[in-house]
């Protein structure tokens, strides 16, 4: 009787020495900035609670990705200037950025990982611009960000196997879900499900985070699909986690090439395909920006 992933996932989740944790002030924040009206003097006082999520939200603001025109440099102004649904992002986005410390051991590169979130989330985020719906991008930047949150966790976390996943993926071509799923019998996108569901993220991004990977690109929920194109897309133009030196990346960038795809973003209400092959250097552009704020 074969054990399916979400049964061997939930196993692996129990050999987790410590499992990570959404930090009590992002926790609280969030909470608040879901409310109703929106006390963002309430909310300024959380997260000033907590000096390392504060100082990264202050960096996060100042960072190529909100491109402002002055520079901030206190946690009450950022949330003025920005409002609820920027300051909802910019605190998601800090909690992943923490679980994704440079000093935490995986055999991933972790600047690599960011390139790939961030491209996803601005890719995702564009695609569904096309649709004018101004909710449903944020939750696309946002899905982005985090689809991947389970590779990183597990790399952390089982290092010597996660170290084999990397070395089986790149010796026969795979993609990393591939030679998870070789290595552990479940895959990031199963972790990652989980742990999402324990943070208490919404419904939507838990699906996202658990099928991005799934075969039946047909059944998939519209923003999980969404961030499934986004993904490809990203992974066409180099922003890979699987590779470590830049040269090996390089060498597996084949330029965006929309031809294997260009029918599933046709089904993108308003998509542009022009615009959207116009748009994309300067994306790219902005993500190795920011990541490389972050990091330097």
């Amino acid at each position: 009787m074969t054990t399916s992933p979400q049964t061997i996932a939930q196993s692996i989740m129990k050999t987790f020495r410590v499992l990570p944790t959404v930090p009590a002030a992002a926790s609280r924040a969030i909470q608040l900035l879901n409310e109703p009206d929106v006390d963002m003097g309430a909310v300024a006082d959380v997260l000033l609670s907590d000096q390392v999520m504060a100082a990264r939200i202050i960096r996060m603001v100042n960072s190529p990705l909100y491109k402002l025109l002055q520079e901030i440099d206190s946690v009450r102004t950022a949330l003025i200037y920005l409002g609820p649904q920027r300051v909802f992002e910019i605190i998601l986005t800090s909690c992943f950025l923490e679980l994704t410390d440079t000093s935490s051991t995986s055999p991933l590169k972790m600047q690599h990982c960011w390139e790939h979130a961030f491209g996803v989330g601005l890719v995702a985020r564009k695609l569904s611009s096309y649709g004018g719906n101004a909710a449903e991008t944020e939750q696309a930047y946002i899905a982005g960000i985090l689809h991947d949150i389970g590779e990183v966790i597990l790399s952390q976390q089982r290092r010597e196997e996660f170290a084999r996943v990397l070395v089986l993926a790149r010796e026969r071509g795979l993609d990393l879900h591939q030679a998870e799923m070789e290595v552990f019998g479940t895959s990031h996108a199963e972790i990652g499900a989980l742990l999402a569901n324990q943070w208490r993220f919404p419904a939507i991004y838990v699906d996202v985070i658990r099928h991005h990977h799934d075969a039946q690109t047909d059944q998939m929920a519209p923003l999980t699909h969404l961030i499934y194109l986004a993904d490809q897309i990203c992974l066409s133009v180099g922003f890979c986690c699987k590779y470590e030196h830049p040269e090996q990346r390089a060498s597996e960038v084949y330029g965006l090439d929309l031809a294997d795809i260009e029918q599933q973003l046709k089904a993108i209400e308003g998509i542009k395909i022009n615009d959207f092959r116009a748009s994309l250097p300067a994306m790219v552009q902005q993500v190795k920006e920011t990541v490389d704020s972050i990091y330097h």
